[in-house]
C-alpha cells in the first residue's frame, strides 16, 4: 500500500465555508487519500495546526478533521452520516491533534480520505495552516528492510561485524528469562519470541551477531502528551547478520510490523549500544521499505542542545551505532564513563566487584565489544570501549543517545 501522507510545508490557508450537510461548520478545504483501507479497517491520524504568525489574532478558531470519500472527479464526499473525527482551537503556536476512525463503506468508484477545514471567527485573521499530517492503518503486514553496524562487533575495512557471541554458542535462542537489566528498559515484553536453532547454525556473511529490536513511532517529536501524541506503537524483536541485516526471526526476511501501513519514524536499538532515529517518517507498507542507519547520506534525528551529538560513530566512510551502554539511568539517556549511574561500573561489577583482572564469560549486557567476555583491563576489555565512545579524552563526557524519550 504506497501512501505518501505527511504534507512537508504549511501553506494550506482555509476560509470559512458552509457544511454540506447543513450548519456553520468548517467543510474539508484539502484531503489525504487512503486509497487501499477497507471498511472495518482502523485509522489513525496525526497532523499540527497554527493560526498565522504576525497578524491580528482572532477570539476563537476550531479545526475539524473528517472522514470523507472522493469521486472519480476529485469531489468530496460525506459518508451516510457525517463523521468529524475531533475538534481543537489551534494557537499562534504549532499544536499537534490526532484521532483515529473506523473506515465506513466506501461507494463504487471512491476513495476513502481523511478531510481537514477550519473556521476562525471574532475578527482578526482568517486563516489557519496544517503540517506534518501522517496516517497509520491498524493491522499487519508492513515490511522493512532495516539495516545497521553495532560498533562493539564492526571489524573496519571489512564491512562486517564479528559473530563471536553465536560462535562460543552464547546468543539465546529464546528471551523470556532476560529481565529489562539485560536486554534494556526499552525492550519488547521477550515472552514466547524464540528462534530455531537452524538460524544460529547460518554461518558467513548472514551469520547472527545478536538480538536487536525496531520501535515504530507515531506523530511529531516535542509533542508527547497523551492528548497531543508522540508514541511508541509498536517494538518488535529481530535478528541483525554480520552484514548489518536486520531480519525477521526466520533469519531471513524482512521484518514483519505490527500495522497495515502508515507513516512512522523507525527506531533501531541493542541491549548495549545508543539506539538510533530516522530524521522523518517513513512510508510502511506490503511493499518492503529501506532505513540503513549504515549509510552516511541516512538523515537521522538529532535532540537539542545542549545534549544533541552525532547519532552514529564515523567509521571511514561508513557509520556504526555508538557502544558502551552497558547501564540505562536518567533522561536524556546515554553513554558514561564517571558519574552517578555510568556504565563503567558495571563493567567491574559484572567481574565481581573487586578483583579489576577477573573475567567472566557468557551473554552479557556489560559485553560491550560483544566478545563474549566482560573484562575491565588488559587486551579487548570493554572500559576502553566506552572511553572512546565518550570521546576519549574528557571521562566526565557524556554520549547522548539521539532518541527521544
Amino acid at each position: 500500500m504506497a501512501m505518501a501522507l505527511q504534507a512537508t510545508s504549511t501553506d494550506y490557508p482555509y476560509c470559512p465555508s458552509v457544511d454540506p450537510q447543513g450548519g456553520w461548520t468548517p467543510a474539508p478545504n484539502f484531503y489525504q487519500p487512503l486509497p487501499q483501507v477497507v471498511a472495518g479497517e482502523v485509522v489513525r491520524f496525526n497532523f499540527l495546526a497554527r493560526l498565522e504568525e504576525g497578524v491580528p489574532q482572532p477570539s476563537g478558531s476550531v479545526i475539524l478533521p473528517y472522514a470523507i470519500t472522493v469521486d472519480a472527479e476529485g469531489d468530496m464526499h460525506f459518508p451516510e452520516t457525517d463523521i468529524t473525527l475531533g475538534a481543537g482551537n489551534p494557537l499562534a503556536t504549532w499544536e499537534a491533534f490526532h484521532g483515529q476512525v473506523t473506515v465506513p463503506q466506501v461507494p463504487a468508484g471512491h476513495v476513502f480520505a481523511i478531510g481537514f477545514g477550519a473556521h476562525t471567527y471574532g475578527g482578526g485573521n482568517g486563516v489557519v495552516y496544517f503540517d506534518n499530517v501522517a496516517a497509520l492503518v491498524e493491522g499487519s503486514g508492513a515490511r522493512l528492510n532495516a539495516k545497521a553496524w553495532l560498533d562493539g562487533a564492526f571489524v573496519p575495512g571489512t564491512n562486517l561485524m564479528r559473530d563471536d557471541l553465536r560462535v562460543a554458542g552464547l546468543i539465546p535462542d529464546a528471551l523470556p528469562t532476560y529481565t529489562n537489566a539485560m536486554m534494556g528498559p526499552n525492550a519488547p515484553d521477550g515472552t514466547d519470541i524464540s528462534i530455531a536453532p537452524a538460524v544460529l547454525a547460518v554461518t558467513g556473511n548472514n551469520a547472527m551477531v545478536d538480538w536487536v529490536w525496531l520501535e515504530l513511532r507515531f506523530g511529531t517529536p516535542g509533542f508527547t502528551s497523551t492528548l497531543q501524541g508522540f508514541e511508541t506503537v509498536a517494538r518488535r524483536y529481530a535478528l541483525i547478520q554480520r552484514d548489518g541485516d536486520i531480519v525477521d526471526l526466520d533469519g531471513t526476511s524482512p521484518v514483519a510490523l505490527p500495522i497495515k501501513a502508515g507513516n512512522c519514524r523507525v527506531v533501531v536499538r541493542h541491549k548495549n549500544h545508543l539506539g538510533v532515529m530516522s530524521a522523518e517518517p517513513l512510508g510502511l507498507n506490503a511493499t518492503t521499505t529501506l532505513f540503513d542507519a549504515r549509510a552516511a547520506s541516512t538523515p537521522l534525528f538529532a535532540l537539542a542542545a545542549p545534549n544533541t551529538g552525532p547519532a552514529r560513530k564515523t567509521v571511514g566512510s561508513t557509520r556504526t551505532l555508538w557502544a558502551g551502554d552497558a547501564w540505562t539511568l536518567g533522561v536524556p539517556h546515554g553513554v558514561q564513563y564517571t558519574g552517578a549511574g555510568n556504565d563503567r561500573d558495571l563493567i567491574l561489577t559484572t567481574i565481581g566487584g573487586t578483583v579489576p583482572t577477573n573475567t567472566v564469560t557468557g551473554y552479557h549486557r556489560a559485553d560491550v565489544n560483544m566478545d563474549g567476555v566482560v573484562k575491565y583491563t588488559g587486551l579487548n576489555n570493554d572500559r576502553d570501549l566506552i572511553l572512546l565512545t565518550i570521546g576519549g579524552s574528557v571521562p566526565t563526557a557524556v554520549r547522548y543517545e539521539q532518541v527521544p524519550e
